[in-house]
């Protein structure tokens, strides 16, 4: 059996997942910021929010992008920080692969983690100021 969602419907359940995976991924960076070399559960538990968290952007992004062609928006302020909100994206992504490639080398927290962390949460607050502009959203 097929469910036939549309295309709001999908961007309400993508936006509610993407609420809670920030909050959650906010929490368990905090966790790692305060003790790094805390239980390793603690680190997967991180791993595994920032991979849903990212799958989650890209199909968030995926469906603003579908069934319509690219038109360059007419408010210059918009632009400007979705570029930077896209930088630090692009920036915690790759910090966060190379992060986690040597954990699950070594175990150890390293200094790619730290950076890791201070792109993240940069990135985060770009994320919030995100959702503070589109809140309406979530009172529908």
């Amino acid at each position: 059996m097929t469910v036939n969602m549309t295309k709001k419907s999908k961007l309400r359940l993508c936006d509610w997942s993407l609420l809670f995976l920030t909050i959650a991924i906010f929490a368990s960076g905090i966790q790692l910021e305060i003790n790094p070399a805390g239980a390793t559960i603690w680190v997967w538990a991180h791993i595994v929010i920032g991979i849903l968290f990212f799958c989650g952007i890209f199909w968030h992004i995926g469906l603003h992008k579908s069934g319509k062609k690219r038109v360059e928006s007419k408010n210059k302020n918009r632009r400007n920080r979705h570029a930077v909100m896209g930088v630090f994206f692009l920036l915690t992504l790759l910090s966060g692969i190379i992060a986690t490639c040597h954990w699950i080398g070594t175990y150890l927290h390293c200094t790619i983690g730290g950076i890791h962390g201070k792109f993240g949460f940069l990135f985060i607050i770009t994320v919030i100021s995100h959702i503070a502009k589109h809140k309406r959203f979530y009172y529908r």
